[in-house]
């Protein structure tokens, strides 16, 4: 059993023991065999994988091989790992109309659904995957309500798109629509900024929400140092999402939970 400096056993299944010990349990037991644990297992701490995948929104594209990494992590560590997944309302495309009343909504959901997730499952620590702008607050919201071993893994920002030789992004768009709106672009080459802004996967590609809350996430010691500014599509993505596995897993044994993270002092720095 793993141990505090000065000796305190440190129990790394300190909820799972509700799912996988003793004959009562065997019911819950024969659940997780239908979904590949077996014998093994059973002593392992369970990590949940909460991602906020979807396509809807280019921002959380590639969390799905990113949850795949952390499951590897977690796996690489010692502990089994279990994905689900939550919801996104995308503010890029929900601004402007009614469906913008959805959005700050989204956050609390984000949180309550994987609070409810990880609580109702006795996962003993989560990862929290998230590439837009309530599901980073959501992820984090949750961390704090479960007071649990967490890592947050940032999906990274798109990269920018090229139009005439000059790089821009969605806010191009944006400025696009006013100076058509004046005249001073035709609707053709509005079209064509359009068609140009976000060439792939990411989040937005400047300093919005996403960008902003994933630095705030590394300023506080949430995400991994160095996680948070790496492209989308960047190799190292995988690797600081298999890190951020591993990390969770090694929290529990060194008996360390989000609230020791977030603290004032952290707040204060981020």
């Amino acid at each position: 059993m793993a141990q505090t400096p000065d000796g305190t056993p440190i129990d790394i299944k300190p909820r799972s023991r509700d799912v996988t010990d003793g004959i009562q349990k065997a019911a819950a037991r024969a659940m997780l065999r239908a979904v590949g644990l077996g014998d093994d297992d059973w002593v392992k701490p369970q990590i949940g994988i909460a991602s906020s995948w979807n396509e809807v929104t280019p921002c959380n594209m590639s969390l799905r091989r990113l949850a795949e990494s952390a499951k590897k992590g977690v796996q690489s560590a010692g502990g089994v790992a279990l994905e689900f997944g939550t919801i996104t309302v995308s503010d890029g495309i929900s601004m402007g109309h009614e469906g913008m009343r959805a959005s700050l909504v989204s956050r609390e959901v984000i949180t309550d659904s994987v609070e409810t997730v990880v609580h109702g499952e006795r996962f003993d620590g989560f990862v929290g995957l998230a590439g837009c702008d309530k599901s980073i607050p959501g992820m984090l919201m949750a961390a704090a309500r479960l007071n649990l071993a967490s890592v947050f893994v940032y999906n990274g920002s798109t990269m920018p798109g090229v139009y005439k030789g000059n790089n821009i992004d969605i806010t191009t768009v944006f400025e696009a629509v006013g100076a058509c709106a004046a005249g001073t672009i035709t609707e053709g080459e509005l079209t064509d900024i359009e068609r140009a802004a976000c060439p792939g996967e990411g989040a937005c590609g400047g300093m919005f929400t996403a960008n902003t809350m994933s630095s705030i996430a590394e300023a506080l010691g949430m995400s991994l140092p160095g996680s948070a500014s790496a492209p989308a599509i960047d190799r190292s993505r995988e690797s600081d999402a298999e890190r951020a596995g591993e990390a969770v897993v090694n929290m529990l044994r060194l008996g360390l939970t989000a609230r020791d993270i977030m603290t004032k002092k952290a707040f204060e720095n981020a």
